[in-house]
């Protein structure tokens, strides 16, 4: 009878914790009555496997290539659903993916998601209940893109790739930026750093809207950033969810995401789900 009563507990312990961790709509404009806002893309990440391959694609290749040390790679099976109501994106060590190009014991390995040729869209409000790696060395990206950011002509108007949020899994400071003009010579950003104790503890809901004249940042429904920076992008965009590994001194450093300890592997990353909106008429 112990047994048993240990098991029912576990189990609506358990069930419990899905329907909080999936069912939460804290912060989120979806049960809000008369929010102005209407629903045009969601997902509720049910399920086991890849994600819905009608709303994602994801992209495998050497992301962060280093000639001096392991390569972070982006892989198709560091992104799966958990079953739990989840999306997952993990950081692994892997085997050597490249001992034709170098020596490396061994190379790093994450994954994307992006609604790349499935949904784009243009202003509106964005959402996502996520919750942070724990470990150094890899940063994760819930963001808004496409190809447009790559035109240079001084404005950010013809494309701005949109960093609702980078976070990290080694500190609680997280970032939301903007880039345009491309990324060599001519480029151009503007970022805003938020220290916010206890961000890589629980859940969080991490929200953006895009007006024609503004961007505004939000996180657990408070806002924390607002900018016009380069001149609000007029080009329709896709969603996008990351995590990137490199080894490159560039960013395995304080400032950034950390060096890299394969003993601590795997980690992940972990998206409940994923929730856009466009103005309602006036």
């Amino acid at each position: 009878m112990r047994r048993a009563i240990r098991l029912g507990g576990a189990l609506a312990f358990l069930a419990m914790g899905a329907a909080c961790s999936s069912g939460s709509s804290s912060h989120s404009v979806l049960h809000q009555p008369n929010s102005g806002w209407s629903l045009v893309f969601r997902d509720e990440f049910n399920g086991h496997g890849r994600p819905d391959p009608d709303k994602w694609m994801s992209k495998e290749y050497n992301r962060k290539n280093n000639p001096e040390g392991p390569d972070g790679w982006w892989l198709k099976d560091n992104v799966s659903l958990t079953g739990w109501g989840q999306m997952e994106i993990t950081a692994t060590r892997i085997p050597n993916r490249n001992p034709e190009e170098d020596s490396d014991p061994f190379d790093y390995a994450s994954g994307m998601v992006t609604t790349e040729g499935r949904f784009k869209h243009r202003f509106g409000r964005y959402e996502a209940r996520m919750k942070m790696p724990q470990d150094p060395g890899w940063w994760i990206a819930f963001w808004l893109f496409a190809d447009e950011v790559h035109k240079v002509d001084g404005s950010g108007e013809d494309g701005t790739e949109i960093d609702i949020v980078e976070g990290f899994g080694w500190t609680d400071k997280i970032s939301y930026a903007l880039h345009w003009d491309g990324y060599k010579k001519h480029h151009k950003s503007v970022s805003q750093r938020d220290f916010r104790p206890g961000i890589r503890s629980g859940w969080h809901v991490y929200a953006f809207e895009w007006t024609e004249t503004e961007y505004i940042w939000f996180v657990d429904g408070e806002e924390v950033w607002r900018s016009n920076a380069g001149g609000v992008s007029k080009v329709p965009k896709w969603v996008k969810f990351s995590g990137e590994i490199s080894t490159q001194p560039e960013v395995a450093h304080k400032w950034w995401s950390n060096k890299p300890d394969p003993k601590r592997m795997p980690d992940r990353f972990l998206i409940d789900w994923v929730r856009v909106y466009e103005k309602d008429a006036p």
